[in-house]
């Protein structure tokens, strides 16, 4: 038996039972509720399965990406190649400094005289013993020829004192004279020995002030600047 209510639904009632009760049926879902709810479940399938072939083809390319490369990434670096080989290598830094040298001599003379010659220029490589400045050695060298003189002479007066002393001593030996005139010989034997070392000496002095006249670089560097010019007294 079939019964309309109000809003459309149709209910299916069967016969009453043995005791006398009416026993409900189950109720027809509508065909529209029906229709709809096929829909959205197909809708959820198909959504569930784009987005399983979404994932699916994602992890197919990151794996391809890690195998092979990335076509996407940056191009490839050019790059050359070249020989090793030993060597210094320079490293140039440009800056505003203060250069310190490792070691500074002063130049001074160590003798008066007249400048005669200068030997270099400013900021010139020099190396130890070239020359750099030259004083006039003109009165130095005369010096050197009077000690020559003056040496040569003691000399010759020890030589002299030489033969009288051997002299004297044979005649002290005979007794032909007085032991104060043989120790008065061996006194002026002795003097001249002094004279002629004392010569010596003066010689030596001499010699080594005419050396210094020729000024020569100590050490290995660059010379700075320039003091003095050919003229000067020093």
């Amino acid at each position: 038996m079939e019964n309309s209510n109000g809003d459309g639904a149709q209910a299916l009632l069967e016969p009453r039972s043995r005791a006398g009760q009416v026993r409900t049926g189950a109720v027809l879902p509508h065909p529209a509720h029906s229709s709809r709810s096929r829909r959205r479940w197909r809708q959820a399938i198909v959504g569930s399965v784009m987005i399983v072939g979404a994932i699916a083809v994602y992890l197919h390319w990151k794996a391809a990406q890690i195998n092979t490369g990335s076509k996407s990434g940056p191009p490839p670096v050019m790059i050359s190649t070249a020989t090793a080989a030993s060597g210094d290598i320079g490293v140039y830094v440009n800056a505003l400094g203060t250069v310190t040298p490792l070691n500074t001599v002063s130049l001074t003379a160590r003798v008066s005289g007249q400048i005669s010659k200068v030997e270099y220029q400013e900021g010139q490589r020099v190396h130890i013993g070239d020359p750099l400045v030259e004083i006039d050695p003109a009165p130095f060298q005369a010096a050197v020829t009077q000690a020559e003189g003056q040496l040569a002479r003691d000399q010759a007066q020890l030589e002299l004192a030489k033969v009288n002393l051997v002299r004297e001593t044979d005649l002290l030996n005979k007794k032909v004279v007085s032991k104060q005139e043989y120790d008065t010989q061996v006194a002026t034997y002795h003097q001249s020995e002094g004279a002629v070392k004392l010569d010596q000496g003066n010689l030596d002095m001499a010699r080594v002030n005419l050396a210094y006249c020729h000024i020569t670089s100590p050490i290995d560097g660059l010379v700075g600047l320039r003091l003095v010019d050919p003229g000067n007294i020093v």
